[in-house]
């Protein structure tokens, strides 16, 4: 006999449903329960919506029945949302996504630096281009499908000569795949340091005007850019790929697509509860056919409670697994365990 720990249910009940009290013996015994959220702040709960919109109409329904178009720090981010759309419906194509073209433009480091005190320019630059090079001791604005090596850097050996010819967008996502980023330099010392490395000619460095912002104003500088966006495409607001490693285009905000909300569903409230289940009889838990009937006779019980309008889901983890074995939890195989869960408005 083994003691199996699902990852999570998602029980999700519509607002001003009758409150109540579930009494489940279907051997479970609960763990753990609470709001999906994070105490930080800045995890944010994502939600597809497979309903194609413009950019702006999608910007209204995410602000009326979540917060917001969705907002995107990190690779982790990405990779969520991209989970979650294969998930639901297996969705091929592009998602919106919150990012749009700002009024306002100023130069920011690839990393997400904003304070930049030390700017050699070199004298008449920098022109109208938006992405920084520099040559010996001064930096250059290029536009950003100019070919350059690079330089890229990391923690412990700080700068790389990337010695292949790339655009800056290329050169960021090979710098950030294989190192950290794109140069950083904030003084003269680091200056002499990266011109020691790279010798002579012209670099890509990590510098470049942003001039995109987030629908719900944060101040994040992470991109995932396709190759050649977005200083090729033209459109001001962004889209994201399902089946491309998430990556961004550019595009016209009056296409229909698909897209990505983040926060709270105010139609619905969710809790996560985490589940411990006594296997007695060695099933395997993620035969997806018992799973289906095990939730099954969950729905029979919240439906018997008088909570008419509650779905229930497994939550999966990134293999596509629910239940893990629990092997330093000794489970009484004996024993009939009964969860009340309550579910408030």
């Amino acid at each position: 006999m083994g003691s199996y720990t699902e990852r999570a249910v998602f029980v999700k009940h519509q607002r001003g449903a009758v409150t109540a009290v579930m009494n489940m013996s279907l051997f479970v015994l609960l763990l753990l329960s609470g709001l999906l959220c994070s105490a930080s702040g800045l995890w944010r709960e994502y939600q597809y919506i497979n309903i194609s919109m413009t950019w702006t109409q999608a910007q209204s329904y995410c602000r009326h029945r979540f917060t917001d178009l969705a907002t995107v720090e990190t690779m982790d981010d990405v990779n969520r949302m991209v989970y979650l759309v294969n998930e639901t419906d297996g969705y091929r194509g592009l998602v919106w996504i919150g990012l749009q073209t700002s009024i306002q433009s100023n130069w920011v480091w690839s990393n997400g630096e904003e304070n930049i005190s030390y700017i050699p320019w070199y004298p008449g630059q920098p022109t109208i281009y938006r992405c920084a090079s520099f040559l010996n001791y001064y930096w250059y604005s290029f536009h950003c499908g100019t070919t350059f090596p690079f330089a890229c850097y990391n923690e412990s050996t700080r700068y790389i000569r990337i010695y292949i010819w790339k655009n800056w967008t290329d050169a960021q996502s090979y710098c950030r795949r294989y190192y950290t980023d794109l140069a950083t330099i904030h003084n003269s010392q680091e200056q002499q340091q990266i011109r020691a490395v790279v010798g002579d000619g012209f670099y890509w460095m990590g510098l470049y005007i942003e001039f995109w912002q987030w629908s719900d104003q944060w101040n994040l500088t992470f991109r995932n850019w396709e190759a050649g966006h977005p200083f090729i495409s033209s459109g001001d607001c962004v889209a994201m790929s399902t089946i491309d490693s998430g990556k961004w285009v550019q595009d016209i905000c009056y296409q229909m697509y698909n897209f990505i909300c983040y926060g709270e569903d105010r139609l619905f409230q969710r809790q996560i509860v985490r589940l411990n289940f006594s296997n007695v009889e060695n099933l395997n838990l993620n035969d997806p056919s018992l799973q289906t009937t095990i939730l099954n006779k969950m729905n029979e019980k919240l439906k018997s409670a008088g909570l008419k309008f509650t779905y229930i889901s497994w939550k999966m983890d990134l293999g596509g697994e629910v239940f893990h074995l629990n092997s330093k939890r000794a489970v009484n195989s004996s024993t009939t365990c009964d969860a009340n869960v309550p579910l408030e408005n």
